[in-house]
């Protein structure tokens, strides 16, 4: 059940609502599906534009899918979407009806270029930190792409296919049985992914080259260190651009952040909202989900982002800080999920009663 704080806080989010919204269940026999109908009917006790809806199809287990004004949306929850999914089913809902954040018009466009139709699911554990972040950008392409269906599917219900399909880690995002992406990732490389393995439709409008004209000071990266640079630049009244795959960068999965200088604690995503909502407060332009391709060191700097749009920057400041490593070794690439993991907590059940090989980490000594 949820709780009397989290309903409050769900209308208050729910208030920006204009269309209608139908959580729309599938007939099934199983005993979680009563706890299903029950979530269900909390949320929309939120807000006077949810309705709870029964399915004439039939399901195995519990599922509901979103439809915005009557049209279905393409978007599946199959499962109960509790744990760390709850919030994919309440940002669901809002972009459905394209509110919250929202990808811009060139990232938006690139969703709509993808050649479809497009079935995916996406295989995920409750307690998965990073499976949400894959999940709600699979239901943002679904909400701009007509063609593009996307399945939530908690592994729990489906242990004997996720044995089949040779699933050893989540989240993993499936078109049948081939493997699309596995683990933690964002929505620019699953739009990679998606474009590798579907293609571009010839019919879409074609991404033409955008000057985003001249700048005082391009920023590359968007953590910590890129968004400091980028505030105080702005705050001295230079013109400045953020370009960054996401703002937060890695510090958004990190799962405890203790001692930072007048925090003791905090977790990542929420002090990666704190960096947004920090750069919003100052004439910033930011453009996210962006890979930073080419630069020419003339005067002023040139830059070439994979998205299509240029720009031209009389300085810029390098601020990709790190990622996770890979080995570069043969058959990583091809077994990760399959194998190879890189999220103890999330995958460390796949590998119970098997051998297990733990490469990297740090020693420290006095």
């Amino acid at each position: 059940m949820i709780d009397t704080q989290i309903i409050e806080q769900l209308k208050t989010i729910f208030n920006v609502l204009e269309g209608t919204i139908d959580l729309v269940f599938s007939q099934c026999g199983h005993n979680k599906q009563e706890e299903l109908i029950a979530m269900l009917e909390q949320v929309a006790s939120t807000s006077a534009h949810i309705n709870v809806a029964a399915s004439d199809k039939l399901s195995d287990v519990p599922s509901v899918s979103i439809r915005h004004n009557g049209e279905d949306t393409g978007i599946r929850f199959t499962g109960i979407p509790g744990g760390h999914e709850f919030t994919s089913l309440v940002l669901a809902i809002l972009n459905a009806d394209q509110k919250g954040k929202l990808p811009d018009a060139v990232i938006i466009n690139r969703m709509r270029r993808l050649k479809g139709p497009i079935q995916i699911k996406t295989v995920v554990s409750l307690s998965c930190e990073n499976c949400p972040e894959v999940v709600q950008a699979l239901n943002l392409i679904a909400v701009f792409h007509t063609g593009v269906s996307h399945e939530m599917v908690d592994g729990a219900f489906f242990q004997d296919e996720v044995k089949a399909l040779g699933i050893q880690g989540v989240p993993s995002v499936m078109s049948g049985t081939t493997l699309i992406s596995s683990g933690k990732t964002d929505l620019s490389k699953l739009l990679d992914s998606l474009e590798a393995e579907f293609g571009v439709s010839e019919k879409a409008t074609r991404l033409e080259p955008a000057d985003l004209g001249l700048f005082d000071v391009a920023v590359v990266g968007g953590g910590p260190a890129g968004v400091s640079a980028a505030i105080y630049t702005a705050r001295k009244g230079l013109k400045t651009v953020i370009i960054a795959e996401r703002i937060g960068g890695q510090v958004k999965d990190t799962r405890g952040i203790e001692n930072l200088i007048s925090v003791p604690y905090t977790e990542g995503p929420e002090l990666a909202g704190k960096l947004a909502a920090h750069v919003n407060a100052y004439n910033i332009k930011v453009l996210e989900h962006r890979r930073l391709i080419g630069i020419e060191n003339a005067e002023p700097k040139q830059l070439v982002l994979g998205s299509g749009e240029n720009l031209n920057a009389r300085a810029v400041i390098i601020a990709t800080g790190a990622k996770w490593k890979n080995l570069d070794i043969p058959g990583e690439r091809e077994y990760t999920g399959r194998g190879v993991a890189f999220c103890p907590h999330c995958d460390g059940p796949f590998y119970k009663g098997k051998d297990v090989a733990v490469i990297g980490g740090r020693q420290f000594r006095d």
